[in-house]
């Protein structure tokens, strides 16, 4: 910058006709003004300048929707955007891959496309990416092989599908040719292109029609798989906690940005739990029958659904699926206990019914005082899996480590017979407290299982018992009833001339004959004065 006494020379108190002009809005150029530029959304089709289901690519980048290009090239064998020569055999199907949100995305580094994202694609396999995916993985490294298809390329066949930093004619809606010429042969073929349906010369060519048949499918399927997801949503029960997306993308680089906090859908297990949760405690909740036949006899089992009905649920499980069938108990302490549900036989295996551990149920009021209770076998606190085991006699050291769930009600003669087989008793061998007899479950039988009969959770109940209020309100609202307010669509009116009241009967006033007049005499009244004390006895 210029110092001196004549540095603000240049400096004026009023606007000069130029500045006023250029600077300052006088004079509008209408042809650069109407001409502004209007960026195309990367998916959409240049044609149709909506989102694209298939879409195909020209050397140059341009992306259309393959149902809207093919009817246009095949009458006008020109590009709709340049006007220039153009052939179906110069197309390329693009690969576009989707997150799990729906959106279009990187296959590499996960990241969602948006208006300021570099796109590519690989012109030789067609799979789009991110522009610095393909630049730190292959052209760094110089390995220039599509990185998911392992297919060679050059650098020239990396096209730009969406350049934020250079924005061409190709993603400049106002150039396009077919929207400037509103009228003629290119006018016509731009509304054609809109509607690939209603273009002409598509009817003769077998292939197109079969892929608008094939994409008209595809899409009434996904149509319906929405309404259909929709509608489960609804009667979905939602957790207390969230899903965990805003955190973990908060620190993730690898996980799509996500600013909004959304309640989860609950689990499995949430569900099992809070139905665990009702049926405990209740004198409405129902036991559970189970017969297991052995090779000594059947045993009768009542399982306590009401005090442990996690562990019921997982035993009557397991009994339906027929886990137990051939299954051995391979450990018997006289005056004891004798222990099973172990598949290997080793005391070491077994699995619950939801393939892990769960948790203890341990009850107050149930203690291991008397014969032929049954209790859940583990190996430390929640580590509860199939095996089980049945008292021959008090066992209270064993309260509150052990989920005690039933007891024998039938068959207790048959744990005489598997208390009297003999066990190995030697301190030092490995098949110590093992039955020398091999003692087998043979079959399960349920015959009561609580937890088949139809339950449905908390949540659920809610919103079914209000969109049933809702409708009956509805139902009440729009009854067309007898009053003069709702007049049903048969009623005509008893009464001409008037308004209110006009669907009511005129009743007839009351004769003089019809009315008993002796008894609507009324009584004289007692003229009695103030200071008559009688009156108040």
């Amino acid at each position: 910058a210029s110092m001196g006494k004549r540095q603000h020379q240049g400096d004026k108190l009023y606007i000069r006709p130029s500045e006023w002009k250029w600077e300052f809005g006088g004079k509008v150029n209408k042809r650069h003004h109407n001409r502004a530029f209007k960026r195309l959304p990367f998916d959409c089709c240049a044609l149709s300048l909506r989102p694209f289901e298939n879409p195909v690519a020209t050397p140059e980048g341009v992306v259309f929707e393959l149902l809207n290009i093919v009817p246009y090239v095949k009458k006008h064998k020109k590009n709709p955007v340049n006007g220039e020569p153009l052939k179906l055999k110069s197309l390329k199907k693009l690969k576009f891959h989707k997150s799990q949100a729906g959106k279009y995305h990187c296959p590499l580094t996960y990241k969602e496309f948006s208006a300021h994202t570099h796109i590519v694609a690989i012109w030789t396999s067609g799979n789009v990416y991110a522009y610095e995916a393909v630049d730190e993985l292959n052209l760094k490294p110089k390995n220039m092989k599509d990185l998911l298809t392992g297919e060679s390329f050059k650098r020239s066949d990396i096209i730009s599908i969406q350049d934020p930093h250079n924005f061409s004619n190709a993603r400049n809606i106002t150039s396009y040719l077919h929207l400037k010429k509103k009228e003629g042969e290119e006018g016509e073929g731009g509304e054609e292109g809109k509607d690939a349906s209603s273009t002409s010369g598509v009817g003769g060519d077998e292939s197109i029609q079969k892929v608008m048949k094939e994409a008209a499918l595809r899409k009434k399927k996904r149509m319906e798989a929405k309404a259909a997801a929709e509608k489960a949503a609804i009667m979905v029960p939602m957790s207390a906690y969230t899903s965990g997306e805003c955190s973990g993308s908060f620190t993730s680089t690898a996980m799509t940005p996500v600013t909004k906090n959304q309640v989860r859908p609950m689990t499995e297990d949430e569900i099992r739990e809070q139905r665990y949760k009702e049926m405990k405690g209740k004198s409405a909740t129902k036991p559970g029958y189970v017969k297991l036949k052995t090779t000594k006899g059947d045993l009768n089992l009542m399982l306590y659904v009401a005090k442990a009905p996690r562990t019921c649920h997982n035993f009557l499980t397991l009994c339906e699926k027929g886990y137990y069938k051939g299954i051995m108990f391979h450990r018997l302490i006289k005056n004891f206990m004798i222990q099973g549900g172990d598949p290997t036989g080793t005391g070491r295996g077994g699995k619950s019914a939801w393939g892990k551990k769960f948790k203890d149920e341990i009850d107050s009021t149930l203690s291991h005082t008397k014969r032929g209770l049954l209790s859940m076998a583990n190996a430390g606190k929640d580590t509860n899996g199939s095996q089980f085991f049945i008292l021959f006699g008090p066992a209270k050291h064993l309260d509150g480590k052990h989920s005690i769930f039933g007891e024998v009600v039938g068959g207790l003669s048959v744990l005489d017979k598997m208390e009297a087989v003999e066990t190995d008793t030697a301190f030092n061998s490995p098949n110590r407290d093992r039955p020398k007899e091999a003692i087998r479950i043979l079959d399960t039988k349920v015959f009561q299982n609580p937890f088949k009969e139809k339950w449905v959770p908390k949540q659920i109940r809610k919103k079914q018992e209000e969109a049933k209020k809702e409708a009956e309100e509805e139902r009440l609202r729009t009854k067309a009833g007898k009053w003069f307010s709702a007049p049903a669509p048969n009623m005509k009116p008893v009464r001409k001339g008037v308004e209110i009241g006009k669907y009511m009967k005129r009743i007839r006033p009351p004769k003089e004959s019809d009315l008993n007049l002796s008894a609507l005499k009324q009584r004289k009244k007692s003229k009695k004065a103030w200071g008559d004390i009688g009156k108040f006895f």
